[in-house]
């Protein structure tokens, strides 16, 4: 007989829910707000007005001309999958997952930064892989998985601080000191990340110990030392050091796809320029659960377009296709990853039955 499973599901107050209603509302204003400023500009002469910063309707009738480059920035930006999951490799404890099951980790990952608010893609990467290495019989935890991740974030930061370092359009060789502001930002920020991670991973394990001798959270316990060993888990210098090389090949084909995209919107800025371009809209869009996104994609590709010497209709231009071409490359790759493991995207949250103790293989066979 079956017996009905009564829902214990916290109800959403109507405090929490106007909470919820008034963020959405500033979230969606400051996106039409950001998203806006490529196309046109305030004006105080007269009272305070916008103006277009161009033709509109001549700039939607080129758009047809630009699906040459569009072509080619799609692949760059869908390379971003299978170098990400070989460069993983590094990072995870040996023995490390198949290849496979990283690729579709990251696939899937990347298809949830576009479609779960808050740019939350890399916590379902981990929850994917914890999914996929369960399914084998060889279990990695969520927070020892989202502690490989971490080391992964901070080395895409340190290469591509490296890479705008050296390039010629950058503040050092190309003289564009408009940009040595940001770098510099970035570069007091890395050494301060590596050593959060370093301290994380010499005393989340003391702290789970210390919780242990209270007797108390035995789930944050759990936790903190998966934490711990994740972030720990390349284990060597030679293996930061693969992982580091693996980062800048991935980050050399995608910006490579930018470069692409500034020549092709007519921007000659050098065959280095899409690193700049990238670099704006990753460390525009870094920090998760900001509440506008795409408004600030479009904010810093303009921005770091018109410095590399694009017009107000060019900028406008690689930031609209590049935008759209990434999302549709990323919910792709994701998209051909969940059909191909036929797995759903709430099959990887887990839920209060799947935390139960499985049953042993010897219990299965006895029973």
């Amino acid at each position: 007989m079956n017996t009905a499973i009564p829902d214990t599901r916290p109800t959403l107050g109507l405090g929490k829910l106007a909470k919820r209603v008034a963020g959405a509302i500033v979230a969606i204003s400051l996106t039409v707000v950001l998203i806006g400023s490529a196309f046109f500009r305030p004006v105080f002469e007269g009272g305070l007005h916008v103006v277009p910063r161009f033709p509109l309707s001549q700039w939607v009738a080129d758009l047809p001309s630009h699906l040459w480059w569009v072509g080619l920035f799609f692949l760059f930006s869908a390379s971003m999958a299978p170098l990400r999951a070989f460069r993983w490799g590094f990072t995870l404890a040996k023995p490390k997952p198949r290849y496979s099951d990283r690729y579709h980790s990251v696939a899937i990952g990347l298809l949830g930064n576009n479609v779960i608010p808050g740019k939350l893609g890399e916590a379902l990467r981990a929850m994917t892989l914890t999914h996929f290495t369960k399914k084998r019989g060889k279990p990695i935890a969520f927070a020892q998985s989202l502690g490989t991740i971490l080391v992964c974030k901070l080395l895409d930061l340190v290469a591509l601080l490296v890479l705008v370092s050296l390039s010629p359009s950058g503040p050092f060789f190309g003289g564009n000191g408009n940009f040595t502001g940001g770098l510099t930002g970035v570069a007091i920020a890395v050494p301060i990340l590596i050593g959060v991670l370093f301290l994380a991973a010499k005393f989340t394990p003391r702290i789970a110990d210390w919780l242990e001798a209270k007797g108390r959270y035995p789930k944050i316990q759990k936790a903190l030392r998966d934490l711990g060993v994740g972030i720990a888990a390349s284990g060597s210098a030679k293996r930061i050091g693969l992982a580091f090389l693996g980062t800048l090949v991935a980050i050399a084909s995608v910006s490579t796809g930018y470069t692409i995209a500034l020549y092709g919107a007519g921007v000659h800025a050098g065959f280095f320029a899409g690193v700049i371009l990238l670099a704006a809209v990753t460390l525009g869009q870094s920090p998760p659960g900001v509440p506008a996104g795409l408004g600030m994609y479009y904010l810093s590709c303009t921005w770091a377009a018109r410095l590399l010497g694009a017009t107000p209709e060019q900028a406008a231009t690689l930031a609209v296709l590049t935008h759209l071409t990434t999302v549709i490359s990323h919910i792709a790759v994701g998209a051909a990853s969940l059909l191909i493991r036929r797995v759903r995207l709430r099959d990887l949250v887990p839920r209060g039955r799947d935390r139960r103790p499985a049953e042993s293989p010897e219990s299965v066979r006895g029973s």
